[in-house]
């Protein structure tokens, strides 16, 4: 695997951003500690030096299409959902689109960011923050979980060995690139609709969620509704509202109310 570690980085995507064109398709840019990284909705990726993996994917995919490019946020969050419960995790779930929770608490935050080329996706360079080790969070984060924390939880309370980030990357990295490898060339990889849906966070259950006003073009509307899967060919959410309307969410055009 060719992964460039810093002690101390600005962004790992930005690292990418600026070595892409001479790097190789599946090259990873991971530090221990990042001065401005960034998580989904424009929010800072908080972290402890050294305790958790802060790593940028570069992916160069051949012809696939810019309509197929979820294909890439799916891979990338059952892939890290894989690697937690091999680690005999529990209650692993993915937040639409790619956030992974344990229990109702977050462990990992993605932000995809692609440029295309035509109608085909020339570059996606995947940023992922998984808490591996830390014990401790900001108060102001509100449900945070570490790997450890989960070990510790399923040991029934009893302290285990802080696992190293350093030596937990080439693990998540194979789970992730094993799938990345088997996209064909309608832009799917067998069976990963059905393991992604199938690992939905609030899926089939009653929940409250907000249109934002990117929906509305107003006020935010908060609902209750079940999430029913993802349409395949738009990656939107598929919600059934309460009263039996069923409306579909691009991202940013709903939040969840946790």
């Amino acid at each position: 695997m060719n992964i460039h570690w810093k002690k101390t980085t600005d962004s790992t995507n930005l690292d990418a951003w600026r070595e892409k064109d001479a790097a190789e398709d599946c090259t990873v840019w991971c530090a221990d500690y990042q001065t401005a990284g960034r998580g989904q909705r424009g929010s800072r990726w908080e972290s402890s030096p050294g305790e958790n993996l802060m790593f940028s994917v570069l992916f160069k995919p051949l012809g696939l299409r810019a309509a197929d490019q979820f294909v890439l946020s799916q891979a990338c969050a059952v892939g890290i959902a894989r690697y937690l419960r091999g680690k005999g995790v529990g209650g692993v779930m993915i937040k639409w689109p790619n956030d992974i929770y344990i229990r109702g608490r977050k462990v990992c935050g993605m932000l995809l960011e692609n440029t295309l080329k035509g109608d085909i996706l020339a570059v996606c360079i995947a940023g992922i923050g998984l808490n591996i080790s830390q014990r401790t969070f900001p108060s102001e984060l509100p449900n945070p979980t570490s790997l450890l924390l989960a070990l510790e939880e399923a040991a029934g309370g009893r302290p285990v060995p802080p696992p190293d980030p350093r030596a937990e990357l080439p693990q998540v990295l194979e789970e992730i690139f094993s799938l990345y490898r088997r996209i064909g060339e309608d832009g799917r990889v067998p069976g990963l609709d059905g393991e992604y849906e199938a690992l939905l966070y609030r899926r089939g259950e009653l929940s409250e969620f907000e249109e934002t006003e990117y929906f509305t073009h107003g006020a935010p509307v908060r609902f209750r509704g079940t999430i029913l899967g993802v349409d395949r060919k738009t990656a939107r959410l598929i919600v059934k509202h309460e009263d039996g309307r069923v409306a579909k969410y691009y991202f940013k055009e709903i939040r969840f109310v946790l």
